[in-house]
């Protein structure tokens, strides 16, 4: 079929080639107007416990509607009290202008409570706290309100929910941004160098634009149907452009090679590129794409809004480069050698000529230098990959806040100045949605609520609790009884207690003096949720800390579902390639050694607070457990795509010569220097996101990079050679009935012999596709590979 494909594109090649600009353009201008439709969806899981009392407690007691977020409206002047005229002034007209605005459905302020929670512990602080519709999106709502919160001499801060998003959103964009003008100059200086020629080398950038341009427009066609969010783009520019980028390299190296045989015949180098390279790529891309389903089966929004997207860039970036490439390389045909830096070095180049010799090649001679000393090497390796991964034990997770924003944010300074300057604001509040049987202020259920209550404050750390039968102070359960059975005893109390109590529904609000991102506090919530309850009462913990407690019971429950449908695709797949049932053990027992090493790190550095100052991000002692199920999910199958490329040519050999170490050797001596050019070109696209300025990005750029690099180096260059001789014939065992349905559906390729070729010269990492128009040292065969090699006969 990929041979078949390869001849109509090289047919319809112009065609193609307009048609991918003209969807390029069209892809673009409808894709980057996507930032205006993400959100900022929730890491809950609906089915949690602490959703269930949010959404019950919402329904009852909120007259908010669905598209409803917070603002906080910080107001502050280092010599005036907010007591004093001048402030108040300022203040007031705050107020009245946010009253004059229809998204502004309610308004809390120390002037209209006259609460001192509203109160700085100086006094020279105090906020207002408003509920804003933001059914015209959050963006252009923020963007009103913010620009009429101007009064001098007064100095205000925005945060809340919709600050939050909003600045979230913005930095993202701005992030991406900037390190794409980091890393396209260094990649596009890289392929300059591994191809030897500017034409060759523009070719994988072009594939990468059209790959970005395509994801931002599938990217916001999602937006249509669900929710989206906004940390999505980022990761899909990794991966579009890194696997653009990577297949690129594959077809375009596979091409060169085989236009040796005849530069005239390119129908026919395209056709057998798109049997060998192509069918690499498209397995390639499969990989991935197998790997990232396994986000879809995690309730939260978030994974499965980025996996989406995350699949829809791989999909992209593997079609335009079976597509548009080949139609590209139609075009150039020899031409894609043109502008050759190779005339420059063109003496050093032949006398390198020797480097042609497999046996003689810098990866040959390394693989057989592991495999004499495979037993040392391999403990060595491991021993330092749990070195490295040692750190994870002590880890500590948490979920996405205001602290994952830059340290100017004003939605993170607010928090924080909440917490360091107001009484109370540095405690934790948790939220319990009780259902009852009948009215919830009937005499028998406040009864059962005044004994729970009673056990509630009775707990370590709870300062407070306020509910039907406990928010007037001096108030005894018999006269709350008599009061709400007699509203008209005490209208301020009966009037005061619907914010507790309406119909079957009561909530109870918990005051700990714990920091709310603390384990003690996610303790406390397990401690109540032990609690013994009346039987004529349904008890819902939420909160903040609840919230966190369910996500991650809710992670560590579909994490196994998800490394199974892994597991189970990277076996399908490796046994079809290799007809070995040991191999695909292998594959993911190295996997699994590599990323364990790619967490530690990542605890040494984001939770452990290293290189705070070069990364410029200030550590809160845990990282984000979300964070580590993407780089676990997308770094898995990048590995593989490694794993597959590299056993492909082991296996070619082996099934040629049977020698399973020679076969290691030459394997390793043909791939090893696609697959280190490919890991440093990704490496580099998913680094530069390190520079960003939101911390999940940072943990995502520095995660891939470090894993992608471990195992292009310490797995692929080491281990596998080590291991696979250590296995010896063993490598390609497999049950007999399994032995039978590799050879009925095994995925085997078909060889393909065409004329001898001139001299291939070596390039930079032992490739071999410049030309040399005036030698004639040695003859090569073409054979049939997914590696992108001439196979010396």
């Amino acid at each position: 079929m990929l041979t078949w494909l390869g001849g109509l594109l090289f047919k319809r090649r112009w065609s193609v080639v307009v048609a991918a600009v003209l969807l390029a353009l069209v892809m673009g201008l409808y894709g980057f107007q996507v930032f205006d439709s993400l959100q900022g969806v929730g890491l809950e899981d609906p089915q949690s416990e602490s959703i269930r009392a949010r959404d019950l407690i919402n329904t009852t007691f909120s007259a908010q509607n669905s598209n409803a977020s917070t603002m906080i409206i910080l107001l502050s002047d280092p010599h005036l009290l907010a007591t004093d005229p001048q402030f108040v002034q300022a203040a007031q007209q705050i107020i009245d202008r946010l009253k004059g605005r229809s998204e502004v459905l309610s308004l809390s302020s120390y002037y209209s409570t006259h609460s001192s929670s509203f109160l700085s512990r100086d006094h020279h602080q105090t906020f207002i706290y408003a509920n804003i519709s933001t059914k015209n999106g959050e963006t252009k709502v923020y963007n009103t309100l913010n620009s009429l919160l101007s009064a001098p001499p007064l100095t205000v801060s925005v945060g809340g929910t919709v600050a939050t998003d909003v600045q979230f959103n913005q930095q993202l964009q701005h992030d991406l941004e900037f390190s794409e003008t980091i890393a396209l100059p260094i990649v596009a200086l890289m392929l300059v160098v591994i191809f030897n020629g500017l034409v060759a080398a523009s070719l994988p950038l072009l594939i990468g634009g059209f790959a970005i341009v395509g994801s931002f427009a599938l990217l916001r066609v999602l937006t249509l149907f669900t929710g989206v969010s906004s940390f999505a783009t980022n990761v899909i520019t990794i991966i579009g452009l890194g696997l653009a980028i990577d297949y690129s390299l594959f077809i375009i190296t596979r091409f060169r090679e085989e236009l040796v045989a005849d530069e005239k015949d390119v129908e026919g180098a395209l056709r057998r590129t798109m049997m060998t390279a192509g069918r690499t790529v498209l397995f390639s891309g499969l990989t991935v794409c197998t790997s990232l389903l396994s986000l879809l089966i995690f309730p939260q929004a978030v994974l499965r809004s980025v996996g989406l997207a995350t699949i829809a860039a791989a999909l992209v970036a593997m079609l335009g480069s079976l597509t548009v490439l080949p139609a590209l390389l139609s075009l150039l045909g020899p031409r894609v050698n043109a502008l050759s830096l190779r005339r420059i070095f063109h003496r050093k180049q032949k006398q390198g000529s020797a480097d042609i010799d497999p046996q003689r090649g810098a990866w040959y001679r390394l693989s057989y230098f592991v495999m004499r000393w495979s037993i040392p090497i391999t403990l060595a390796v491991v021993l330092f990959l749990l070195a490295l991964g040692s750190p994870f034990l002590h880890v500590s997770f948490s979920s996405a806040d205001e602290r994952s924003l830059p340290l100017t944010a004003s939605s993170r300074t607010v928090i924080e100045q909440l917490q360091q300057n107001f009484p109370g604001q540095d405690d934790s509040q948790i939220t319990i949605a009780i259902r009852t049987h009948g009215d919830a202020l009937s005499a028998n259920n406040l009864v059962a609520l005044n004994d729970y209550v009673d056990r509630l404050q009775q707990l370590s750390h709870v300062s407070q609790v306020q509910s039907a039968v406990s928010f007037a102070p001096g108030v005894t359960l018999a006269q709350y009884q008599q009061i709400y059975a007699h509203p008209t005893v005490n209208p301020q109390v009966s009037t005061a207690v619907k914010q507790f109590a309406k119909g079957d529904v009561t909530q109870v609000l918990v005051t700990a003096t714990l920091d709310p991102h603390s384990t003690e506090v996610q303790s406390l919530v397990r401690t109540i949720r032990g609690l013994s309850v009346p039987g004529n009462m349904t008890v819902l913990v939420g909160g903040q800390a609840a919230q966190s407690v369910d996500l991650l019971a809710s992670l560590a429950a579909s994490i196994p579902y998800a490394v199974l449908i892994m597991v189970c695709a990277i076996f399908v797949l490796l046994f079809l390639m290799t007809g070995s049932l040991i191999m695909p053990i292998k594959a993911v027992v190295l996997n699994i050694l590599s990323l364990t090493a790619t967490f530690g790190a990542l605890v040494w550095i984001f939770q452990d607070g290293h290189f705070q100052n070069l990364l410029q991000f200030k550590a809160f002692g845990s990282i984000d457990s979300t964070q580590i199920i993407l780089i676990f999910a997308i770094a898995f199958g990048l590995s593989m795509d490694y794993e597959v490329f590299l056993m492909s040519r082991i296996k070619e050999q082996f099934d040629r010569t049977g020698d399973n170490r020679e076969s290691v050797a030459i394997g390793l001596q043909r791939t090893g220097w696609l697959i280190t050019s490919a890991a440093l070109l990704l490496a580099i696209v998913v680094a530069a996101f390190a520079s960003s300025r939101v911390l999940e990005v940072q943990e995502i750029g520095v995660g891939l990079a470090l894993a992608v690099l471990m195992d292009a180096t310490l797995v692929r260059a080491l281990l596998v050679p080590a291991m696979m001789n250590l296995l010896g014939t063993l490598n390609w065992w497999a049950p007999a009935p399994l032995r039978f349905v590799y050879r009925r559906i095994g995925l085997h390729e078909t060889v393909e012999m065409v004329p001898a070729a001139s001299t291939i010269s070596a390039l930079p990492f032992e490739s071999s596709v410049a030309f040399e128009e005036d030698a004639a040292s040695e003859v090569y065969i073409a054979e049939s590979d997914e590696d992108g090699e001439m196979v010396p006969r």
